[in-house]
């Protein structure tokens, strides 16, 4: 990170504080408060009478951010970008729930590249962020889309074998118990007057041959051997009668959706030009490691520098101070101003 980066982000404006809080708030998907953040936070200028001046650009004598630093000041392009990122909520909020097929649908609809990469969607422009030395973030989960529609298909093979449901979000202290909403959420147990579990199973069993072919076209060898044994692993489910309480039940969890929903996350963000995560968390990232990096080759401590917050000492600088101390992060958090 440039010195003067380090130097404007020591002495943050106005703007930079809006566009971080609002940049964490909409990454994270909370669209209601992003709403009223932005609605109520949003800087205005005001001339003599009180009103507000349109499309006002700050003079050159006032400290503002660089250009691709400042916020957007139309709300029509905030209004676009919180569309996304309610589409984003809408397909995850799917995935947690269960409802893969409704996920896809939503995918191919508004985000059609992320599943198939044949296909080239100009990709949006995203906020203006808080200048970071352009660092990017690589996910740590393929964002292949034929990796992504088989993770998709086997998460919604598993949800045809559940026998009892997953409540999403899960109400506290609530246990599975068994149900007939559905009848691929029976193929075990299956009361007088519903589907023969025989035409459930041979369900099921096209569902996973299909899978199988579909591994089978990847055309990396090595992905075709992963995604193999995960299909040998996830068919297990249908050799049991309640396989929630079987030994492939992990799944059926909760962590099982999770991780789908958040690598599809992933993948949109990437797909619409977005950075992986928030402009608050890769800067916290990047002063740990910093932090951590000098304190491990033995930097020393330089005349009049402020430390990271430690546990029973000041943040100042001490005589008995050799070696920076690294960045303790939940320590910082709990502090209290």
């Amino acid at each position: 990170m440039s010195s003067s980066a380090s130097a404007s982000l020591a002495n943050p404006t106005p703007f930079q504080l809006h566009s971080l809080v609002l940049d964490y708030l909409c990454h994270s998907c909370y669209t209601r408060t992003a709403g009223a953040f932005n609605r109520d936070s949003t800087i205005r200028h005001l001339d003599a009478d009180g009103d507000e001046i349109l499309g006002h650009t700050p003079d050159s004598d006032e400290q503002r951010p660089c250009e691709d630093e400042r916020p957007s000041n139309s709300a029509e392009r905030f209004e676009t970008r919180l569309t996304q990122v309610k589409l984003r909520q809408e397909i995850r909020t799917h995935i947690l729930s269960g409802r893969v097929d409704e996920a896809i649908i939503l995918l191919n609809t508004n985000f059609p590249s992320v599943l198939s990469e044949d296909i080239i969607v100009p990709g949006s422009q995203p906020e203006p962020r808080i200048s970071t030395n352009n660092m990017d973030y690589v996910s740590s989960t393929s964002t292949d889309p034929a990796h992504l529609l088989l993770n998709l298909r086997i998460l919604a093979f598993s949800e045809a074998c559940r026998t009892m449901p997953l409540e999403y979000p899960p109400k506290s202290g609530s246990m599975p118990v068994e149900t007939t909403s559905s009848p691929f959420e029976m193929h075990a147990v299956v009361p007088d007057g519903h589907l023969d579990n025989n035409v459930q199973q041979m369900a099921l069993l096209l569902r996973a041959q299909k899978l199988l072919a579909q591994s089978n076209t990847l055309p990396n060898p090595a992905d075709r051997a992963t995604y193999l044994e995960e299909l040998k692993n996830v068919a297990g489910l249908l050799a049991y009668k309640i396989p929630e309480k079987s030994s492939v039940a992990k799944y059926l969890t909760l962590e099982r959706r999770e991780a789908v929903a958040d690598q599809i996350n992933r993948a949109i963000l990437k797909r619409t030009g977005l950075p992986l995560i928030s402009s608050i968390e890769l800067m916290t990232r990047y002063t740990h490691v910093l932090w951590q990096a000098a304190n491990q080759h033995g930097v020393k401590v330089r005349p009049g520098a402020v430390l990271p917050p430690r546990s029973g000492k000041s943040s100042s600088t001490e005589a008995d101070d050799v070696i920076v101390p690294p960045f303790d992060l939940r320590h910082f958090l709990g502090l209290k101003p």
